[in-house]
């Protein structure tokens, strides 16, 4: 029987035994580290991937912890000193008188027997210290040998590494078609600019006629507009300040001076507004909303729009509502007066009189604005009716019914008051 090679021969074997593409797990890990450290200094990973990385690291190096072996090595060498087996070696010494005699006869007899027995049980015996010897070589030299799952871990890093370096490459090549994008639009901006400019430049209307020869014909002279506005001056007692929005000449604001309620005004025409600054009236030239939107919150006691809110857009007037929340204190007030469009009298003689106004806001669609924005009472007032001469006539009381009704609906629908003021109460 050959004696088994000793450790260090088996060991070399072994060696000899590994593929030559082999690469051991100490050199990918270096690899994979420097370059790792050389993409984190070109920016190429996203937050978070180093992290990431060290986790892996931290399992692969797990796998590589050097173990105790002394005292495996001293078992394997008790096991060498037992490997000597020998039918001599069986005892055949016996208490019993004439036993060791009996014994010795025995084995004699089936000494072949005991020769077979014992050659298995050496090959056996050589089988499991070869298997030991293979088990330490591979603890003392862990970098010699594969685990399936520390080859995963390894090629879990380097997909994750290749994942980040198509990302960098996509975003590379997006970033590229942005610029080219952008030099594009530096050649396309300045065309589209001039072109917006021409067209706000027709939006825009500068009539070469005041607008304060303009409200004198049409809306009425200062007299007439304080007669007109006296009966909702009212609305406003006790709940200074307040703020009125396009006040014009500020023929409203000295009505709430009379009543003591001390109230400014914004004006975007600059003349109207001097005028009546002049007046003594607190007026400032400006945008009525953006000076609502400076205002702090709950620090007006009303807010006042007469025959202004016909001018804004449609964004501008849910704008006006919902600032006037924000800016009202409680049991605060916003009175608004604008052209009637359940009145078709006024579209054949006031509304497009004025070229700057926007589009008639129908009073249902105010009110459901000022409740929405969280308003506890919402009322409205209808205001200015047509000229009496300019109605139909009543039928005489001898017409048919049907032909009173029709008259009436008539009326109702082409004669309806022109104007409507709402109040809200916040």
């Amino acid at each position: 029987m050959a004696a088994a090679a000793p450790p260090a021969v088996a060991s070399a074997a072994m060696e000899e035994d590994r593929p030559p593409a082999w690469k051991r797990v100490d050199e990918l890990v270096d690899q994979l580290k420097a370059r790792v450290e050389q993409r984190r200094r070109q920016g190429a990973y996203p937050p978070g991937v180093e992290s990431d990385l060290d986790d892996h690291f931290r399992r692969i190096v797990a796998h590589r912890v050097q173990p105790e072996l002394e005292e495996l090595k001293g078992r394997l060498g008790r096991l060498d000193l037992h490997m000597a087996f020998d039918p001599a070696r069986i005892p055949s010494d016996s208490q019993v008188m004439g036993g060791t005699a009996v014994h010795r006869g025995v084995s004699k007899l089936v000494a072949r027997q005991t020769q077979g027995v014992l050659q298995q049980v050496m090959e056996f015996a050589d089988a499991v210290r070869d298997v030991l010897r293979s088990t330490v070589a591979a603890l003392e030299d862990p970098n010699g040998h594969v685990h399936a799952d520390l080859v995963g871990h390894v090629d879990h890093v380097l997909e994750r590494m290749a994942h980040y370096e198509r990302d960098q490459l996509v975003m590379a090549d997006s970033i590229a078609e942005l610029r080219d994008r952008v030099a594009e639009l530096e050649v396309e901006l300045p065309a589209r600019l001039g072109a917006l400019e021409v067209a706000e430049e027709r939006r825009t209307f500068r009539p070469w006629f005041s607008n304060e020869r303009f409200e004198a014909e049409f809306r009425g002279t200062h007299d007439e507009l304080i007669e007109r506005y006296r009966d909702l001056v009212h609305h406003f007692d006790g709940l200074a300040p307040v703020l009125e929005i396009g006040c014009g000449r500020g023929e409203f604001l000295e009505l709430l001076g009379e009543i003591g309620v001390a109230a400014t005004g914004v004006e975007m025409d600059a003349d109207l507004a001097k005028r009546a600054a002049d007046q003594g009236l607190e007026v400032t030239a400006g945008n009525g909303l953006e000076a609502l939107a400076a205002a702090e919150p709950e620090s007006l006691g009303g807010v006042v729009l007469v025959q202004v809110v016909e001018h804004l857009t449609a964004q501008e007037v849910v704008q006006l509502v919902s600032l006037a929340a924000e800016k009202l204190r409680p049991g605060g007030k916003v009175l608004i007066e604008t052209v009637n469009p359940q009145s078709l009298y006024v579209f054949a003689r006031a509304f497009y009189l004025d070229p700057t106004h926007a589009q008639p806001v129908h009073p249902g669609y105010l009110s459901f604005l000022f409740r929405e924005a969280g308003f506890d009472g919402v009322f409205i007032e209808w205001r200015s009716p047509p000229p009496a001469d300019e109605v139909l006539l009543e039928p005489s009381p001898r017409a048919a019914e049907p032909q009173r009704e029709n008259v009436r609906r008539l009326n109702q629908l082409l004669f309806a008051p022109q104007d409507y003021a709402i109040v809200a109460i916040r």
